[in-house]
């Protein structure tokens, strides 16, 4: 992997984490917003730390499923650091691109065929979209009228989310289950490729193709094993439900004691702050995250009788953001070093054994 630019996007990352504190420092009072931060509940905060290690479990499982049932040799501490990994390489690259290369990078080191890594990494992708949207939609039915009034004009930005997140996910469904959408999108990208400033995506031609193929191929292997599919489904289902909970338990961990009947309601205004900012070109959508969290939970802290809002709701974002982001970015990035020390390991006595052989 290039080590250089890691070092780069993760400089990039600090960058945006100072950024943030400055623009806490403009919009909101930093001695209050620390205030609130300081007197939070530790057994609450380990809590929500707990919640958060179940939902990265949960969330490997269907990709280590996946990997394991395919390729029996691997071994079960490789398999957890390579589906970790995606946590760290997500965080640090532009819509959170660069988890599958990384992955399919350390499952071909690790001896596994390159047809067989790509297929199982976009399993696991259309699996992720499928339950993404899924909760999301049925959210979004719950609870569209109670947000439309809360935010009012600023329902544009969502509905532009879930229209987009719809369009990604119908695609990859028509591109891998249709041969002949599969030509029809490698028609659209060869007209898109005559336009002048993007002809140079004509080199790329190729990676489309081979991606279009591979995408098909995984539909083929869906149909012959549902019931690891129906497994795989499952484990999403449930990441997303302790993932979009943590906010929740932050709440109490800050004293603001909201109803457990408004538990799905926090979850579904969880969902739709990654659904409006998901499209934002930085690494994590850091930027468009915090600025939709803070107007989706702004009324939510108003309802609950606090004078406060702003303050308060900037600390719970901000909790909410060192853990989801930055903590798991830091998870990620010891199972990637875990991944590495023990690459290294199996080249040094492979090494030894080649000598061995030579003498």
């Amino acid at each position: 992997m290039n080590t250089k630019k890691i070092i780069r996007n993760v400089i990039l990352v600090l960058a945006i984490l100072i950024l943030l504190v400055i623009l806490l420092i403009n919009i909101g009072d930093i001695k209050s917003i620390w205030r609130v931060v300081t007197d939070a509940n530790g057994w609450y905060i380990l809590l929500a730390i707990g919640i958060l290690l179940l939902y990265a479990i949960m969330y490997q499982a269907s990709l280590m499923i996946l990997t394991k049932y395919s390729y029996k040799e691997i071994k079960l501490v490789d398999n957890y650091a390579i589906s970790g990994s995606e946590f760290f390489f997500n965080s640090i690259t532009p819509f959170s691109s660069g988890g599958q290369p990384f992955q399919a990078y350390a499952l071909k080191r690790k001896k596994m065929s390159l047809s067989a890594s790509t297929s199982n990494l976009l399993i696991n992708f259309i699996a992720y979209q499928i339950c993404l949207n899924a909760i999301a939609v049925t959210f979004l039915i719950l609870y569209y009228g109670r947000v439309r009034e809360e935010i009012s004009s600023y329902i544009w930005f969502l509905i532009v989310g879930f229209v987009i997140n719809i369009i990604v996910m119908v695609g990859l469904l028509l591109i891998g289950l249709s041969k002949k959408c599969g030509r029809l999108f490698l028609k659209l990208f060869d007209v898109i490729c005559k336009i002048k400033p993007l002809r140079k995506l004509q080199d790329r031609r190729e990676t489309v193709e081979n991606y279009i193929n591979n995408m098909q191929n995984a539909f083929k292997e869906i149909a012959k094993s549902i019931k690891i599919w129906v497994i795989i489904l499952i484990t999403k289902i449930i990441s997303f439900a302790l993932y979009y909970s943590i906010p929740f338990v932050i709440l109490y961990a800050l004293g603001i004691r909201i109803s457990f009947s408004e538990l799905p309601y926090v979850m579904a205004l969880t969902a739709f702050t990654l659904t409006i900012a998901i499209w934002v070109p930085t690494p994590g959508a850091s930027g468009g995250v915090e600025a939709a969290f803070h107007l989706l939970f702004s009324p939510v802290v108003e309802g609950l009788g606090y004078t406060d809002v702003k303050n308060y709701t900037l600390a719970i974002m901000l909790l909410w953001r060192l853990l989801t982001y930055y903590l798991l970015m830091l998870y990620g990035f010891l199972l990637y070093l875990i991944f590495e020390k023990r690459d290294k390991m199996v080249d040094n006595s492979l090494g030894l054994v080649e000598s061995d052989v030579a003498e």
